[in-house]
């Protein structure tokens, strides 16, 4: 799969980062280093020291991060990783997102429905009477309706095709209401470089606010997001029932549905890609963390639509090895 994926915008980024005096041990191929971090997350590696482990001892895994006989030690990987850094690791994201919008398989439409949602990841952090290793950024969120932990939570804004068209990596104790507007101002600058707009905003009633549905009418946008219980005059009428089912306007209740869309795409980052098994500490690390995991879902939908099989575009186990 990997050979049908073009990264030499971001590989030329990392190339830029180094020394070219000539001098010293011949260097990795960093399209092989780049390869080998996306590798880790279709094969559920936890570690870089695993991953390396593997790549010494696995020929197919050699070859498929075009390797060659001599692989790197775990050190010189995240040496590797450190080197790049967070934005350059970011911008491989950005540029297999950039290729799907010319290839049109994002979304054909020119008005694009989008859905919000966050993801929490459980930090990596062990603290205790004996102490251990904190990750300090990280804050203290809720999980589910009952349950709190320390970590933190990728809000995202996906496509119908459950691709994910931007992201953005906050302490899990912050609302998704905060961080909305930012988000789809990210969004909406996004869509216009491809001559796109936002045409619906579907998302959970945590999402709604006064503000914000303001904020949707003034981007030319309908906002399809369900008010809670305790509201006495709604803006919209759509609701949810004690059991969840959802209620009102027959055609807002049939494009609330799609709001699974965003569901689809967490799904594939932390059940098929390891994203909520956090092994890195910090903000700008986790965003990295992240921005590999929704690569990984471009990569897969950029190969499908390549070898002409575009209804496997959204199917991870069909391109793992």
């Amino acid at each position: 799969m990997f050979s049908t994926i073009d990264i030499s915008v971001t590989a030329s980024r990392v190339e830029a980062k180094y020394a070219n005096s000539g001098e010293g041990r011949p260097r990795y191929p960093v399209r092989s280093m780049l390869l080998a971090l996306l590798f880790m997350r279709f094969e559920a590696i936890p570690s870089v020291r695993k991953l390396c482990r593997r790549l010494e001892r696995r020929q197919f895994a050699r070859d498929i991060c075009e390797f060659g006989e001599r692989t790197p030690k775990h050190n010189t990987l995240s040496l590797f990783i450190a080197r790049a850094g967070p934005a350059t690791v970011e911008g491989l994201f950005a540029e297999l997102r950039d290729q799907a919008f010319r290839m049109n398989i994002v979304d054909k439409e020119q008005a694009v429905d989008v859905s919000l949602d966050s993801s929490f990841m459980k930090a990596y952090s062990r603290r205790g009477r004996r102490g251990g290793k904190a990750d300090r950024g990280a804050r203290v969120g809720k999980t589910d309706r009952n349950n709190y932990e320390l970590g933190w939570r990728a809000h995202t804004a996906t496509s119908m095709s459950a691709l994910p068209l931007t992201y953005i990596v906050r302490a899990a104790n912050v609302n998704d209401k905060e961080v909305a507007e930012p988000q789809l101002k990210q969004t909406q600058r996004l869509l216009n470089q491809y001559g796109k707009r936002i045409g619906r905003v579907i998302a959970d009633r945590q999402y709604y606010s006064e503000v914000l549905f303001k904020f949707i009418w003034n981007l030319d946008a309908e906002p399809v997001i369900p008010y809670p219980p305790n509201v006495k005059d709604p803006l919209i009428n759509l609701y949810l029932t004690k059991h969840f089912k959802v209620k009102g306007d027959p055609r807002l209740v049939d494009l609330y549905k799609f709001r699974m869309a965003v569901e689809r795409s967490f799904k594939a980052g932390k059940i098929e890609l390891t994203m909520g098994n956090l092994r890195w500490r910090g903000a700008a690390k986790v965003r990295m963390h992240v921005a590999i995991c929704f690569a990984c879902i471009y990569a897969v939908a950029i190969t499908a639509h390549k070898i002409g099989r575009p209804d496997l575009a959204n199917s991870i186990a069909a391109f793992t090895y």
